[in-house]
C-alpha cells in the first residue's frame, strides 16, 4: 500500500518514479515552484494557496482542482483540462493558458494580466471581478462566460467566440452576440452599446 503524500518532495519522487495520478492530493500552501509535471493528474486535489510560479503542468488533467488564491504567475498550462477547477482569487499573470479547458472553472477575482488565453475554452467559466489588463484572448470561446466587473483594459475581443456572455457592464451579448435589452439588467452606457452592437456586426459578417 502506498504511504499517502504529505510533502512536495514525496510527489516529485513519486512522479519521477512513474507515477501519473494523484487525485485527491493535499497539498495546500505547497511550494512547488518550477516544478515539470506535464500530463500529472491532479483531478480534484486540493493545492489552495500553493506556489507554482514557473511550473510547466502542460496536458495536465486538473478538472475539479482547487487552486485558490494560489501563485501561478508564468505558469504552463497550455492544453491542461481544468474543467470545474476552483481558481478562485488566484494569480495567473503571464501565465500560458493556450487551448487549455476552463470550462465552468471559477476565476472570479483571479489575476490574469497577459495570460495568454488564445483558443482556451472559457464556456461557463466565472471570471467576474477578474482582472484580463492586456490578455490573450485570441480564438477562446466565450460563450455563457460571466465577465461581471472584470478588467478587459487592452483586451480585443474581435476575435474571441461569444454569445451569451455577461460583459463587464452587467449586460448579455446573446444570439449572434447581440445586445440583451432586458431592462431588468443592470444599465449600460449608448457608447457601449454601440461598441458591442459593432462586435456583433463584426462576427456576423465572419
Amino acid at each position: 500500500m502506498k504511504s499517502p503524500i504529505r510533502h512536495p518532495q514525496q510527489l516529485l519522487d513519486a512522479y519521477q518514479a512513474g507515477q501519473e495520478s494523484f487525485s485527491d492530493l493535499v497539498l495546500k500552501a505547497a511550494d512547488l515552484r518550477g516544478v515539470y509535471l506535464p500530463f500529472i493528474n491532479l483531478e480534484s486535489a486540493n493545492l489552495d494557496h500553493a506556489d507554482l510560479r514557473h511550473a510547466i503542468l502542460t496536458g495536465a488533467s486538473l478538472m475539479r482542482v482547487r487552486l485558490q488564491a494560489a501563485r501561478l504567475d508564468q505558469i504552463n498550462l497550455i492544453a491542461a483540462d481544468l474543467i470545474r477547477a476552483n481558481l478562485h482569487q488566484a494569480c495567473l499573470k503571464d501565465a500560458l493558458l493556450s487551448s487549455a479547458n476552463l470550462c465552468g472553472a471559477d476565476l472570479s477575482g483571479a489575476n490574469l494580466q497577459q495570460a495568454i488565453l488564445a483558443g482556451a475554452n472559457l464556456n461557463g467559466a466565472n471570471l467576474r471581478g477578474a482582472d484580463l489588463t492586456g490578455a490573450n484572448l485570441s480564438g477562446a470561446s466565450l460563450f455563457g462566460t460571466n465577465l461581471m466587473g472584470a478588467n478587459l483594459q487592452d483586451v480585443p475581443l474581435d476575435e474571441a467566440k461569444m454569445s451569451y456572455t455577461i460583459m463587464p457592464d452587467g449586460y448579455c451579448l446573446v444570439g449572434e452576440n447581440k445586445i440583451d435589452d432586458d431592462p431588468n439588467k443592470a444599465s449600460v452606457s449608448i457608447a457601449n452599446i454601440s461598441a458591442y452592437s459593432r462586435l456583433a456586426k463584426h462576427f456576423r459578417n465572419d
